[in-house]
């Protein structure tokens, strides 16, 4: 290969099959398949109760529902196994996911009946009424955002803002006899 050209040949029939090689070989590794849909399970457990003889399945029957679905026979066999339990248990069949009901972060549960029995100088900020309650500065941040607490100022030393307190200077100057204020 001194100073010559190459000259590569392809030959069109073995490289279509290497596709297709190619093609089956990724056929048969599994994905992550993505959650069933509620219509789905019902379809699975239709199906299954149209193969169920006296409330028993035979021996292929999973197999062959999975197959018609495109899904696993374990989740065939689960969406089964959850009817059966309703049905021993007289309540309804429910399919449906158990997700919705079981997933995220739990509610903290705080009881706001608490919070007249602390003493005032222990609820005066935020930080002190959470070590007080027991719960983070956060939650008890979160309480006053969604209303179910309320700010509560002293009438004597009220909350002004710069609007507010130049309304009230006006005003406490409008009450004052101009002959006796110098210019």
């Amino acid at each position: 290969m001194s100073g010559g050209a190459a000259t590569i040949i392809f030959n069109l029939d073995e490289l279509l099959e290497l596709n297709n090689a190619h093609g089956r070989a990724n056929a048969n590794v599994r994905t992550r398949e993505k959650d069933l849909t509620p219509n789905q399970k019902q379809q699975i457990y239709e199906a299954l109760l149209e193969k169920s003889v006296n409330g028993k399945l035979r021996k292929n029957n999973t197999n062959k529902v999975a197959e018609l679905f495109n899904v696993r026979r374990s989740a065939v066999w689960r969406i089964w196994k959850r009817a059966k339990q309703c049905q021993a248990n007289g309540i309804p069949v429910d399919i449906s996911s158990r997700k919705p009901k079981n997933c995220g972060r739990k509610k903290v549960q705080v009881d706001l009946s608490q919070v007249p029995t602390i003493p005032l100088r222990r609820r005066s900020t935020i930080r002190s009424l959470a070590e007080a309650l027991g719960l983070n500065k956060s939650t008890v941040h979160r309480l006053f955002k969604q209303g179910l607490l309320r700010r509560h100022s002293n009438t004597i030393k009220p909350y002004l803002t710069e609007a507010n307190k130049k309304e009230r200077l006006w005003w406490c100057v409008s009450m004052l006899d101009p002959k006796y204020i110098a210019n």
